[in-house]
C-alpha cells in the first residue's frame, strides 16, 4: 500500500485521509502524529500539523473539535476559539478546513452540493446515531440524497475487531442484530464495523458511498492503530488526521 498522503478531488471539494507517514514524531508516535494530548512532544505535533496544512491547503484555517465518542454534530458558520466537544463538523465556508483525528475509528467525509462535513465515528458514536445525525443535517439544509457522496476512510476491520460478550449486550440495547454483525472464529467474537456503517448510510437513503478496505490494525506501519499498540502493552499512540474543504480555485480534478 502506498505511504503517500494523497489528496482526493471530488466535484467542488477536496479531502485527504492522511497516513502516519511524513512527519517528525518518534517511536510509537512516528511520524505524522497530529494529536496534542496523547503524550507526544508538542513541538513535533505543531510541525506535523504545519506539514499537513502545507500539503492540503496553506491559506485556510483547520477546524478540529474535542472528540468524545458522541453523536453530536456542530455546524461551523464562523471562526471561533471556543472549544467544541462532539464528533462531527459541517460547514459551507470556503475559508475553512474541517478535520478529525483517528486511530482505528472511522473518519467519514460527507459531501453535498453546497455543504461538506466530516465525522469521527467510533462504535459508540455509530451506535448512538452520529451518521444519521450528520446526514439529517444535510437533508435539513436542503441537500438532496442523490447529490450526497460519503467516503469512509481507513478503520478497524472485521478480522481485527475482536469483542467480548459485553459488547453483545450493547448491540442488543441498540436493537442491532448481532447475528448479522458478529462472527465467531475459533471461539473468538469479531464485529463487522464496516458493514454496520454501510447499513447506516444505506438506511439514510444514500446510494453513492465508498468504504475503505484498509484495516488500520493490519496496516499499523502506515496508520496508527490504538488496538495494535494496546495489544503490545502500549497505552498511548499517535492519531492520523483526515481533512475536507471546498476545493481551492486553482485546483482541478474530479475523482
Amino acid at each position: 500500500m502506498s505511504k503517500k498522503n494523497r489528496i482526493i478531488f471530488y466535484k467542488d471539494f477536496q479531502y485527504c485521509f492522511f497516513t502516519r507517514n511524513g512527519g517528525v514524531s518518534k517511536k510509537n508516535f512516528s511520524s505524522l502524529n497530529c494529536s496534542f494530548n496523547k503524550g507526544d512532544n508538542d513541538l513535533n505535533v505543531k510541525k506535523n500539523r504545519e506539514y499537513v496544512r502545507e500539503k492540503f491547503c496553506s491559506k485556510k484555517k483547520i477546524i478540529l473539535i474535542n472528540q468524545v465518542h458522541s453523536n453530536k454534530i456542530f455546524f461551523i458558520d464562523k471562526i471561533t476559539n471556543q472549544i467544541l466537544s462532539g464528533d462531527g463538523i459541517i460547514s459551507d465556508r470556503k475559508d475553512l478546513v474541517l478535520g478529525v483525528l483517528t486511530a482505528d475509528c472511522a473518519p467519514i467525509v460527507i459531501l453535498g452540493k453546497k455543504y461538506f462535513g466530516i465525522i469521527h465515528a467510533g462504535w459508540k458514536g455509530v451506535f448512538s446515531g452520529i451518521i444519521e445525525n450528520a446526514l439529517n443535517f444535510f437533508f435539513e439544509k436542503g441537500e438532496y440524497k442523490e447529490d450526497i457522496f460519503v467516503d469512509v476512510g481507513p478503520h478497524l476491520k472485521k478480522n481485527s475487531f475482536e469483542v467480548k460478550n459485553d459488547f453483545l449486550v450493547n448491540l442488543k440495547k441498540q436493537e442491532i442484530n448481532s447475528e448479522k454483525y458478529i462472527s465467531s472464529i475459533k471461539r473468538k467474537l469479531y464485529f463487522d464495523f464496516s458493514l454496520l456503517i454501510a447499513d447506516k448510510i444505506i438506511n439514510c437513503g444514500i446510494d453513492n458511498f465508498n468504504i475503505s478496505k484498509i484495516d488500520t490494525f493490519q496496516n499499523y506501519n502506515n496508520f496508527y492503530s490504538f488496538r495494535y499498540y494496546l495489544k503490545k502493552g502500549i497505552k498511548n499512540c499517535g492519531r492520523q488526521i483526515s481533512l475536507v474543504s471546498i476545493k481551492d480555485n486553482y485546483e482541478i480534478g474530479i475523482r
